[in-house]
């Protein structure tokens, strides 16, 4: 067993031998033949699992949602009224987020799937951004959820109506974690601060919802965690050999909190 080593945010990761990254691009620099998978990161004062997409190209980082399916985690635009069609519903299973500041890509649509069809002036709608609901029938008729209940984080954002006669309301509960959504207008929808216009068929590249962990100290969730360094107890490694593999143990203050292959993967959290 080595001595334990102090790990904090601020030392970059390459000034140490432990598989600890910054960023899944920093996990390439230094494991070119990375897989993708979870890994742990340290980045602005936060230790998190990412799961780290497109590892052979362009690694992006995303945090995969536990509660999933067509009615959690989903976008609409609701049809009727001037966009006639039908309802436009877009479901999430991974957001995609910016590791310096845990910021959600609302048009990363890699990990979701849209159903529906609708018109939207000359424009055909078929996808909506995470976070959103939308209509364009004189009533908060849009409905969308966000629910991170079962993952490590919560929501640190505001919710705001915009478009023609706007009107909705975001209804937040389980300590943050759980938003429900109503927006619409004529046209109208409701999104997160600052408003957006005419929020459909999005791209990547748009950061709007701000995450942070779901509260101080160690959140364990499935095979997800997050901490917030922020009461002074110190994040720690130990380097242990089992057979002909080595494990990384990572301590936060006392609380083992995930153990780390030799090549960065998580392979278990507690």
């Amino acid at each position: 067993m080595g001595a334990a080593l102090p790990l904090v945010a601020q030392v970059p990761a390459h000034a140490s031998a432990l598989p600890v990254f910054s960023s899944c691009q920093d996990v390439r620099r230094t494991n070119p033949i990375a897989r993708d998978g979870t890994y742990l990161l340290i980045n602005n004062g936060n230790v998190f699992t990412a799961y780290c997409h497109n590892m052979a190209t362009t690694p992006s980082e995303y945090i995969t949602l536990a509660r999933t399916g067509q009615d959690v985690n989903f976008s609409q635009y609701t049809a009727g009224g001037a966009s006639p069609g039908t309802n436009v519903r877009t479901a999430f299973t991974r957001l995609r987020v910016d590791p310096r500041t845990l910021t959600v890509d609302i048009g990363d649509l890699t990990f979701a799937s849209s159903t529906g069809s609708l018109r939207h002036g000359s424009t055909t709608v078929t996808s909506m951004p995470y976070g959103a609901a939308m209509a364009c029938n004189g009533r908060a008729d849009g409905r969308g959820n966000i629910d991170l209940r079962d993952t490590p984080f919560r929501v640190n954002d505001t919710f705001v109506t915009g478009g023609n006669v706007p009107s909705g309301s975001a209804s937040v509960s389980a300590r943050n974690q759980v938003v429900g959504l109503l927006g619409g207008g004529y046209c109208g929808w409701i999104t997160s601060a600052p408003a957006m216009y005419n929020p459909f068929n999005p791209g990547p590249g748009t950061p709007h919802i701000e995450l942070r962990c779901a509260r101080n100290g160690v959140i364990l969730s499935g095979d997800q965690i997050c901490v917030r360094l922020n009461n002074g107890a110190p994040v720690t490694t130990q380097v242990r050999q089992q057979g002909s593999q080595g494990r990384v143990i990572v301590q936060y203050g006392d609380r083992a909190v995930a153990v780390l292959g030799s090549d960065g993967q998580v392979r278990s959290l507690g």
